[in-house]
């Protein structure tokens, strides 16, 4: 009878007054980590029941040699942020270091209105000379052409054409100049191996100066035109006017002016030394020839170059088309001739008719 009657309870059970109601959260006054503090009772729902529900958190798969025990992780941890940090401040300095030492050869400036050759090379801390010498048809210092460009050494010295087979020894007597500052200037990029000087590059021979030219001579402007070949004697290079003299203003050759594009030719038998150049200024787009025995001949502003370096070139070969590249107020030919690195007067100097 008694089981019976625990059996009948237990199906029909009692309510009993003053019995404790099953407790209930409100989900705005939930607080639990990595939920966002945004979130609204409205999105997760007006109350949570006691029941337990569960939370699973899915940790990110490691592989066992990265993991870091708790208890030598924190030294562990600041020895490699101190390696980082030492490492990033080594690369800085490099950084800065390479910065500092990434000196140009040379600065390419646009002359503006009331510029002087003065007043260009006080700006960039050179003397006056470095502006003549590195741009060879200036003949007026005091009255630059609005609009043109020059080429500005980045440091006192001579921007040089490396000639096909030269030498920094060669190139450091031709200007008077000490090797080691070429080597040694980064920009020349010798540091490692003087060797690797390149035939058509462009080099800066700091505290290099241009060797004083021989007396000019001065003669009214005339049409020439090429001779017949009459063996080992020059040439004209070209059929035109000739409109600058060698002399004080114009103390490197002479130029020779003719309709944009006629053709350019070798003044001697030789080999081509140098076939190259920068379009923006100076000399532009040039050729040089070594006719041997301390002699070369230089053909500047060309438009365009028919010849590579290291080619042999006889008397009277095309070179190149006439042009105005480098610095040049219209098309002609800048034309040197030059004895052991001194420019001599290719007319005064007998070696033209």
């Amino acid at each position: 009878m008694l089981i019976l009657s625990v059996a009948l309870i237990g199906r029909f059970p009692v309510s009993v007054p003053g019995t404790v109601p099953q407790p209930t959260l409100l989900a705005s006054n939930l607080s639990l980590p990595g939920l966002a503090s945004a979130a609204t009772a409205a999105s997760v729902s007006g109350e949570i029941g006691a029941s337990p529900l569960p939370l699973t958190v899915t940790a990110p798969a490691t592989v066992q040699d990265e993991v870091v025990s708790a208890q030598d992780g924190t030294t562990g941890t600041v020895a490699v942020l101190a390696d980082q940090q030492r490492g990033a401040a080594v690369s800085s300095e490099v950084v800065t270091a390479a910065r500092v030492e990434r000196v140009p050869i040379f600065f390419e400036v646009q002359v503006q209105d009331g510029d002087t050759v003065s007043s260009i090379a006080a700006q960039y801390h050179v003397t006056a000379d470095y502006i003549v010498w590195n741009n060879n048809d200036i003949s007026d210092r005091n009255a630059l052409t609005v609009g043109i460009t020059l080429q500005v050494p980045s440091v006192e010295g001579i921007i040089h054409s490396v000639r096909f087979g030269e030498t920094v020894s060669e190139i450091a007597a031709r200007y008077d100049a000490e090797a080691r500052d070429i080597i040694e200037f980064t920009a020349n990029g010798l540091q490692d191996d003087p060797n690797r000087l390149r035939s058509d590059a462009l080099i800066l021979v700091p505290g290099g100066r241009r060797l004083a030219p021989v007396a000019p001579s001065l003669r009214p402007a005339v049409t020439v035109a090429p001779p017949a070949d009459d063996g080992d004697s020059w040439r004209w290079p070209i059929t035109g006017r000739i409109t600058s003299y060698f002399g004080p203003s114009h103390p490197l050759g002479i130029d020779v002016s003719a309709p944009w594009g006629s053709a350019v030719y070798a003044a001697r038998s030789g080999t081509v030394s140098f076939a190259g150049g920068n379009p923006c200024c100076s000399y532009g787009l040039h050729v040089i020839i070594d006719h041997g025995g301390g002699y070369e001949s230089l053909y500047a502003h060309l438009s365009s170059i028919n010849v590579i370096r290291g080619q042999s070139v006889g008397k009277g070969d095309l070179l190149g088309a006439e042009g105005t590249s480098g610095r040049s107020t219209g098309p002609h030919v800048h034309f040197e001739i030059i004895r052991n690195g001194v420019p001599q007067d290719p007319i005064g100097g007998g070696f033209l008719p």
